[in-house]
C-alpha cells in the first residue's frame, strides 16, 4: 500500500512536471531528464512507469478521455419519454454541461493538449465519442434527412470541436453556463437559421 502511495505521487509529480515543460515548449525538444529533475525524480523512477514521454502523454489524454466517457452516453438519457424540445434541454445539462465542466476543471491540460503541433489523440477521441453518441441516434439510417451521414457528422463533430477549443483558449472565456447556452442555441436553431434573423434585422433596419 505505501508502496503504491509512493508510485501514485511520483507519477503525479511527473505528469505536473511534463505539464509545466509543454507550456514553456514543443515536446520534441523536452527531455526525460529535464522531466525527471523537476518533477524530483531519478531518470530511472521515470522509466519505471513510462516507456517514454510520449507514452506519457498518451497515458494522460487516457486518463481525460476514460472521465469523459463516464458521462457523455446518449444512451443514459431517457429518449422514449422526452420530446424533442425536453430532449435538448437534458442533453445539455446532463451531458453537455458535464463535459465543458470537466474540461474547465482540467483547463491548464487542455490548454496545452489542444495547442500541441501534432492533432492530440484526446481530440480524435472526443470526436468519436460524439460519434458514437450521433449514431446511437441515427442506427442504421444512410442518411439524415437527406445528407449523407458522413457529411452531417463531419459538419457537427467539427463545429463542436472548433467550438470547444476556442473556448479553452479565449482569455475572455465566459462561464459554463454561458457556453453550454451558446452551444444548445447554435446546436438546436443552427447556423443558418441564425443568419436568416440577422438578414431579416438588417432588412428591418
Amino acid at each position: 500500500m505505501a508502496e503504491d502511495r509512493r508510485v501514485r505521487k511520483s507519477k503525479k509529480a511527473i505528469k505536473n512536471a511534463f505539464i509545466q515543460l509543454l507550456k514553456e515548449k514543443n515536446i520534441e525538444y523536452i527531455t526525460i531528464q529535464q522531466i525527471s529533475d523537476l518533477a524530483d525524480v531519478n531518470r530511472g523512477t521515470f522509466y519505471l512507469n513510462y516507456e517514454d514521454k510520449y507514452a506519457l502523454l498518451e497515458e494522460m489524454e487516457d486518463e481525460q478521455i476514460e472521465k469523459i466517457k463516464s458521462f457523455a452516453d446518449f444512451r443514459k438519457l431517457d429518449i422514449n419519454n422526452q420530446n424533442a424540445e425536453t430532449f435538448i434541454e437534458d442533453f445539455s445539462e446532463k451531458i453537455i454541461k458535464n463535459v465543458v465542466r470537466h474540461i474547465s476543471e482540467n483547463l491548464e491540460f487542455y490548454q496545452i493538449i489542444f495547442n500541441l503541433e501534432r492533432k492530440s489523440k484526446i481530440e480524435e477521441q472526443i470526436a468519436d465519442i460524439v460519434r458514437s453518441n450521433l449514431m446511437h441516434l441515427i442506427g442504421n439510417k444512410e442518411d439524415v434527412f437527406g445528407i449523407p451521414v458522413n457529411y452531417y457528422l463531419s459538419y457537427v463533430i467539427g463545429s463542436m470541436m472548433s467550438m470547444i477549443k476556442y473556448w479553452v483558449s479565449d482569455h475572455e472565456q465566459v462561464s459554463i453556463d454561458e457556453f453550454v447556452q451558446y452551444i444548445s442555441t447554435i446546436a438546436s436553431t443552427g447556423p443558418l437559421s441564425i443568419m436568416k434573423r440577422l438578414v431579416d434585422e438588417k432588412r428591418e433596419k
